[in-house]
């Protein structure tokens, strides 16, 4: 067995954006921080729990990656999870990937800017069901998520939303 000196956090973590695109970075960068939450979802009996918890966004990746860790406690069943987003520098967009291994399920999506100071992420869950996802009335303090999957008749419903605060 080789031992590696460098421990894989420390090669996945970065101090702070890529150089040569940090202002586009910072549209999902200005989040990085630690933020509680008040977790609102619809679970599959049709009933909303309400749940505490926290949200760390980081750099990673030579800072041209923006990865996150959501995790409530109180829903262990489906947290924690992970989203690494991606700028790609050739489109201008964001490639996202969210996974729970616990579930297990994923989501893959394209980001962008909402042209409202917000953000718009738009894919496919891990069974083909469409999925978007936004981040409102984003502040240095604050902000809101909200997650939608299409319904059987094409349609978006929220089953999912955030407030959060920064730590």
């Amino acid at each position: 067995m080789t031992v590696i000196s460098d421990s894989m956090l420390e090669l996945l973590s970065a101090d702070g954006p890529d150089p040569d695109h940090a202002e586009a970075m910072m549209l999902y960068g200005r989040l990085v921080g630690t933020w509680n939450i008040t977790n609102r979802y619809r679970f599959p009996d049709a009933q909303w729990r309400t749940a505490t918890g926290e949200w760390r966004f980081g750099w990673a990746l030579g800072g041209r990656v923006v990865q996150d860790v959501l995790f409530c406690p109180e829903f262990q069943d489906r947290f924690p999870g992970t989203t690494v987003r991606m700028y790609d520098v050739t489109t201008g967009l964001w490639k996202i990937t969210w996974i729970s291994p616990k579930l297990p399920s994923y989501v893959s999506q394209i980001g962008r800017s909402d042209g409202a100071g917000g953000m718009i992420q738009q894919g496919t869950d891990s069974v083909g069901t469409r999925s978007r996802w936004t981040f409102t009335d984003v502040t240095p303090t604050s902000f809101h998520w909200h997650g939608f999957s299409a319904a059987p008749d094409g349609e978006f419903e929220l089953f999912q939303e955030m407030h959060a605060t920064r730590r």
